[in-house]
C-alpha cells in the first residue's frame, strides 16, 4: 500500500541497531550528564524513525507502537531503576556488574525484551501461571497453539477481505457508530482478532523454538493472555485477561508520579492516579503508532485509552455502591460475574470505535498480515461463502 514520500525505513537494521544502542548504554551504566547525552541522540534517532514510513499503513502503526514502547521501555531503564544493581534473574550467579562487558550488553539485552519479567525479581502482576510441563510436551502444545492463533487472524481476515466495509475504498466512509449493534460487534471482533493473535502466535513459535534449543524452559514461558474468566470486570479484563507486556514501564511512571506528588501509597488518590498515568502511558505509546502513519493524527488513539480509565473509575464507584448497600452480599456470584461480562462487552463495543473507526478511515486496512490463507486455499468457497454470510445478516439486520 502506498502512503507517501517520506523516507523508507530500513527496519530490520534500526530495530537491532536502537537495541544493540541501548542494551550497551545500560551496560556502561554511564554518570548522569554522559547518560543524559547519550538518551538525548536515541530520543533524537527515534524521532527520524517516526517520520519515516515502511510503504504500508499497518506496518506504519504497528511499528510505530513498537518504537514507543522501546522509548518508554529505555526510560524507565535509564532514569526510574538501576538495572545493573537492582535487577536480577533466577538463575543468575554472577552480579551483573562483575560480568564482562559484551556479557553485561547482553544481559541488558535480556532485560529489555523481558517486559513481563517473568524470572526476574521484577515480575509484574498478574502474569499467568508458569507452565510445568515436560519439554517436548510444552513444544508440542505451544505449536499447536500457534496454528489456532493462525487460524483466528486468517478467518478474521478471510472476512474482512469479503466485506466492503474494510475494503480501502470504502475506508474514507467507514464509520463503526453509524453500524447497527449486531452488525458493530462483528465487525469489531473481525478488526481486532488479527491484532490480538498476532501478538501471541510469533510468541508461541519462539518460546515452542527456545524450549526445543534447549535456549530456556516451558516455565519461562507463560500464556500471553490470561484467562477470559477473570474478565467479569473492566479492570480485571485489562489488568488480568489482556496481555501485560506494558505493565513494566506503565507501573513505574505511575508509580514515579505518585512519589513525586507526595501521595501515600496505598490511597484512594495513589489508586486513582496510577489508573490515569498507566492508561495515558499506554494512549501515548500508541500514539506513536498515530504518528508513523501521519503526523497528523497523533493524539488519535489517546481518547480509547483515557476513556478505558474513566469507566473503571464508573466501575468502582458502582461496585462500592453496592458493596455498602449490601447488593453484592444478595447477589449470586455466578449472576454477578454475568452481569460483569455484559457490561465488559457492552463496554468494549461502545468504546472500540474510538479506536477503530480513525484508523479504518485513514487507511490502516489489516486484511494482510499472512503470506498467505490456509483457509481460502482448503475451503474458499464454504470459506467465502461464510464470511458473506456474516456480512449480509448483519446488514440485513440493520436494514
Amino acid at each position: 500500500m502506498s502512503v507517501d514520500n517520506r523516507p523508507r525505513l530500513p527496519v530490520l537494521p534500526v530495530l537491532l541497531l536502537q537495541n544493540a544502542f541501548l542494551s550497551a548504554l545500560i551496560a556502561l551504566h554511564p554518570k548522569g550528564p554522559v547518560k543524559l547525552a547519550a538518551f538525548a541522540i536515541y530520543t533524537y534517532s527515534l524521532g527520524l524513525v517516526l517520520t519515516s514510513t515502511t510503504g504500508d499503513l499497518q506496518q506504519n502503526y504497528s511499528l510505530g507502537c513498537s518504537f514507543a514502547s522501546q522509548f518508554f521501555t529505555a526510560f524507565h531503564l535509564l532514569w526510574l531503576t538501576d538495572p545493573l544493581n537492582d535487577l536480577r534473574h533466577e538463575r543468575e550467579y554472577i552480579a551483573p556488574p562483575a560480568l564482562p562487558f559484551l556479557r553485561r550488553v547482553y544481559w541488558a539485552s535480556c532485560v529489555m525484551s523481558s517486559p513481563r519479567g517473568v524470572g526476574w525479581n521484577y515480575q509484574v502482576a498478574n502474569v499467568p501461571p508458569r507452565p510445568s510441563e515436560p519439554r517436548w510436551t510444552f513444544v508440542r502444545y505451544q505449536l499447536l497453539c500457534a496454528f489456532r492463533w493462525y487460524l483466528l487472524v486468517d478467518l478474521a481476515q478471510t472476512y474482512q477481505r469479503s466485506n466492503p466495509s474494510f475494503s480501502q475504498h470504502d475506508a474514507n466512509l467507514f464509520s463503526l457508530s453509524a453500524q447497527d449493534y449486531i452488525q458493530r460487534c462483528v465487525n469489531i471482533v473481525a478488526r481486532f482478532s488479527p491484532s490480538y493473535g498476532m501478538i501471541a502466535m510469533p510468541y508461541c513459535l519462539l518460546s515452542a523454538l527456545s524450549v526445543a534449543m534447549a535456549w530456556s524452559l516451558p516455565r519461562d514461558w507463560p500464556t500471553v493472555y490470561g484467562a477470559w474468566a477473570d474478565a467479569h470486570t473492566l479492570r480485571r479484563f485489562w489488568g488480568r485477561t489482556y496481555h501485560q507486556l506494558l505493565r513494566r514501564y506503565t507501573a513505574s511512571m505511575g508509580k514515579a508520579c505518585c512519589r513525586l506528588l507526595g501521595l501515600r501509597q496505598g490511597s484512594w488518590a495513589s489508586s486513582y492516579t496510577q489508573l490515569y498515568v498507566g492508561f495515558a502511558v499506554s494512549g501515548l505509546m500508541h500514539c506513536g503508532g498515530d504518528f508513523m502513519v501521519s503526523p497528523k493524527l497523533f493524539g488519535a488513539s489517546f481518547p480509547f485509552f483515557i476513556a478505558q480509565a474513566a469507566a473503571i473509575s464508573l466501575e468502582d464507584a458502582v461496585v462500592g455502591l453496592a458493596k455498602r448497600t449490601g447488593m453484592q452480599a444478595q447477589c449470586p456470584d455466578g449472576l454477578a460475574h454475568a452481569l460483569g461480562y455484559v457490561w465488559v462487552f457492552v463496554w468494549l463495543n461502545i468504546s472500540m470505535p474510538l479506536y477503530l473507526n480513525w484508523s479504518m478511515r485513514a487507511g490502516v486496512i489489516d486484511t494482510s498480515r499472512m503470506p498467505f490463507s490456509l483457509v481460502t486455499m482448503l475451503v474458499p468457497t464454504i470459506t467465502t461463502g461464510a464470511a458473506r454470510l456474516l456480512s449480509l445478516t448483519a446488514l440485513s439486520v440493520k436494514a
